[in-house]
C-alpha cells in the first residue's frame, strides 16, 4: 500500500497532466478533491483565518466531508499551491507577508502611523521588496563572448586549433566556423 506522501505525489501528476493536456480528464473524486483544494485556498486568502482548524470547519460544512479528510485536504491544498521544496514554510510566509501588508493597509488608512512603521520594519527584516526595488532601480549589463575554449567543459586546450581546423576546411572558412577574431579580449 502507498504512503500518504505518495498517493499526494500521483495525484499531483495527474492533475498537472490533466491541466496541460484537455484531453486527459481527471476521475469523479480527483476533481472533488483539487475542487476542495481550490475552495479552501480561496477561503484562506479571502478570509485570513488565524489557524488551520478554521479552514478545516469550513471545507466539513460546505462539502460534508469527514474531519480527517478536510485536515488532509488543508496540507494538501498547502502542498499543491505552495513550492513543493519547502511547502509548509513557504506557504505560512505568503500569508504572513499578506497579513502585515494588508495591516499596514489599515493602518494608514486609520492614520496610525506607528503601526505601519512596525510593519515595514518586519517586511524589511523578512527581505520583502527587495526585489522588486533592486530591479526597478539597478540595470544589468549583460556582455556576449562567443568563444571556444575547452578548458570551460573540463577539456584540455587544443594546441594550434585554427591550423588544425584550417587543413579540413580552408583558413577563411575555418575563421568564420572559429568565429576567431584578430583582436585578443580580456
Amino acid at each position: 500500500m502507498k504512503s500518504e506522501d505518495a498517493r499526494f505525489e500521483d495525484d499531483f501528476d495527474k492533475i498537472m497532466r490533466s491541466l496541460k493536456d484537455d484531453r486527459i480528464t481527471l476521475s469523479d473524486s480527483l476533481q472533488q478533491r483539487l475542487n476542495r483544494w481550490k475552495s479552501a485556498r480561496e477561503w484562506i486568502l479571502t478570509m485570513r483565518p488565524l489557524t488551520d482548524s478554521f479552514t478545516v470547519n469550513f471545507l466539513t460544512q460546505t462539502y460534508k466531508v469527514s474531519e480527517g479528510q478536510a485536515w488532509r485536504d488543508v496540507r494538501d491544498t498547502k502542498r499543491f499551491f505552495a513550492s513543493m521544496e519547502k511547502a509548509n514554510l513557504e506557504y505560512d510566509r505568503i500569508m504572513l507577508v499578506a497579513q502585515i501588508r494588508d495591516l499596514r493597509a489599515k493602518a494608514d488608512t486609520a492614520k496610525d502611523y506607528a503601526v505601519a512603521a512596525k510593519c515595514d520594519a518586519t517586511l524589511q527584516k523578512m527581505g520583502v521588496g527587495k526585489e522588486a526595488d533592486s530591479a526597478e532601480t539597478s540595470s544589468k549589463t549583460i556582455e556576449l563572448v562567443i568563444g571556444f575554449n575547452p578548458a570551460l567543459i573540463g577539456a584540455k586546450p587544443i594546441p594550434n586549433l585554427l591550423a588544425e581546423v584550417s587543413k579540413y576546411l580552408g583558413e577563411e572558412q575555418a575563421r568564420r566556423e572559429l568565429m576567431i577574431a584578430d583582436e585578443d579580449t580580456i
